[in-house]
């Protein structure tokens, strides 16, 4: 079996996941920050699932040290990924400038 990162670490990345879903789903239906939270909405569920099935084969790696040397071997997959986390950050920078922390 191969071996992997810490049970809390996936959480809070799952997390992450969870509460940008849904706090994208909330602005769309607010109609705040609206393309922007269509792409979010688009784009976590795509990044969610190819990071889970690149990270099938890693080897004798766990998931951190396997997208590392992904991106440092110019893996499309794994730039993708990256992209699209750069790209949420930005989205909740966005969030949080818009309305501050309390009306999210």
């Amino acid at each position: 079996m191969s071996p992997t990162i810490p049970f809390w670490l996936v959480a809070i990345f799952y997390l992450f996941i969870i509460i940008s879903f849904a706090v994208a789903v909330r602005r769309i239906m607010k109609k705040q920050l609206l393309v922007p939270s269509v792409l979010s909405v688009i784009f976590l569920p795509f990044s969610t699932v190819l990071f889970v099935f690149s990270s099938i084969g890693r080897g004798n790696q766990n998931e951190w040290e396997y997208f590392i040397s992904s991106v440092m071997g110019f893996e499309l997959w794994a730039w993708i990924c990256l992209v699209i986390f750069a790209y949420l950050l930005y989205w909740w920078y966005l969030v949080f400038r818009s309305k501050g922390i309390r009306d999210v």
